[in-house]
């Protein structure tokens, strides 16, 4: 999975989102920063991550959505609360983007973010 997160990592990079790497329960995970554009968050900032369940990306899209300062959407599922070395917390969700990946025209990052992304943070609870 490390050439899954090299590309995903270089795909967010081609469109300004700088990056960073890191280790957590869910394996590798690409986080950037990130302006919500859509939803009850609608301008608000959070760092957010992705990681893999599996490989083979892109035929296999990321699983996990990892999101800090942590957020519910309500959705259940499994989710996993966890503080970083530095002290910042975040929560993992999975989300894969399931049947809705197959209906994508091309299977990258670009339309990750745009479609998969928007779609989550419209679940997201507004703050409190």
């Amino acid at each position: 999975m490390a050439d899954d997160i090299s590309r995903v990592r270089e795909e967010l990079e081609e469109q300004g989102r700088p990056t960073s790497v890191r280790d957590s329960r869910q394996g590798k995970v690409v986080e950037f920063d990130y302006e919500v554009d859509v939803g009850p968050r609608k301008g608000e900032r959070f760092k957010v991550g992705i990681s893999f369940q599996e490989g083979g990306y892109p035929e296999y899209p990321p699983h996990w959505i990892h999101v800090s300062p942590p957020v519910e959407d309500g959705l259940g599922g499994v989710v996993n609360r966890y503080t970083t070395d530095d002290g910042r917390e975040w929560v993992a969700m999975s989300r894969p983007p399931k049947e809705h990946w197959d209906r994508l025209p091309e299977k990258n990052m670009k339309n990750f973010v745009n479609e998969h992304l928007r779609r989550f943070w419209n679940c997201v609870s507004a703050s409190k």
